[in-house]
């Protein structure tokens, strides 16, 4: 379990300056005093990843059993699962919670360090009390915006060689990450049965995945129709890093004081793609 008190490579000062100016634009209220997210959440890791981050394939996910089968999987597509290992780094985040997210796994327990607070109470929710998704329960109606998730998780960073090995990582993800299949716009074409006859999700998949990929991929982001170029701004200090993904809302981001602060800060703009389903139903959603 890492806190963001780990970071003992960020300065203190920085840190908390930091986190204040990101869980100022999660909870951002326009003019009118609606509230009105410009991020939908950010991460932070005590370390950077092995392989270099420019050429990364990076999945987020949080549960072993997910993680055994996709190791099972990448060792049938050649790769070394001890090597794999070597790409995966701890990682812990606070992010606007869809109702429509998991807070159980497939065997009926609470998703691991997972809590969810009422930012109008400042509370957090007695998960015990859930056992299916938010959206099924009524109360939780019209509260979308107002919960913020805090999750302690990993995150595979695995470096490619060519197109050709990118596109094979891109495929995989595409078909087991994720509970169902989406089309270029981000927009589910099957749903997988209970018996998992179509295809074969990995254990806990998301319902929709989260896969980045580094800049260098944008030199085959024809050959990758189910990604849309987007932008992930990163503070990265004696390796550590707190970062964050950001699409629609980059040209407001801009133009707002928080962003003069986190340049002041060092955080940096770095080019990526991102799975599309990810990218329109999470990062860009209105709320």
């Amino acid at each position: 379990m890492i806190k963001i008190d780990d970071l003992t490579g960020i300065p203190e000062s920085k840190r908390k300056q930091a986190i204040e100016c990101l869980d100022d634009l999660l909870t951002f209220k326009n003019c009118q005093n609606r509230l009105s997210p410009i991020i939908t959440g950010y991460n932070w890791y005590i370390t950077i990843p092995e392989s270099n981050s420019i050429v990364t394939f990076s999945n987020i996910h949080e549960t072993e059993s997910y993680k055994q089968e996709m190791l099972r999987d990448l060792e049938k597509f050649g790769y070394d699962s001890k090597i794999i290992l070597k790409y995966i780094r701890e990682k812990a985040g606070a992010f606007l919670h869809d109702l429509e997210f998991r807070i159980r796994n497939e065997e009926g327990d609470l998703l691991p360090m997972l809590r969810i607070k009422d930012i109008r109470t400042g509370k957090y929710l007695d998960l015990d009390k859930f056992l299916e998704p938010l959206i099924n329960y009524p109360q939780f109606k019209d509260i979308e915006g107002y919960l913020i998730d805090e999750n302690q998780g990993w995150e595979l960073d695995i470096s490619f060689n060519n197109r050709a090995e990118l596109l094979k990582l891109v495929d995989l993800f595409l078909r087991k990450s994720g509970l169902f299949l989406y089309d270029e716009k981000g927009e589910k074409i099957e749903e997988v049965d209970k018996e998992r006859k179509l295809r074969s999700p990995w254990g806990d998949a998301y319902e929709t995945p989260v896969l980045l990929l580094g800049e260098t991929a944008l030199r085959y982001a024809d050959k990758l129709p189910h990604f849309i170029p987007a932008t992930k701004i990163a503070l990265k200090e004696n390796s550590n890093e707190i970062s964050f993904v950001i699409h629609k809302n980059l040209e407001e981001l801009r133009n707002l004081s928080h962003y003069e602060q986190l340049l002041r800060l060092g955080f940096n703009e770095e080019k990526c793609l991102g799975n599309s389903s990810f990218i329109i139903r999470y990062v860009d959603k209105k709320r």
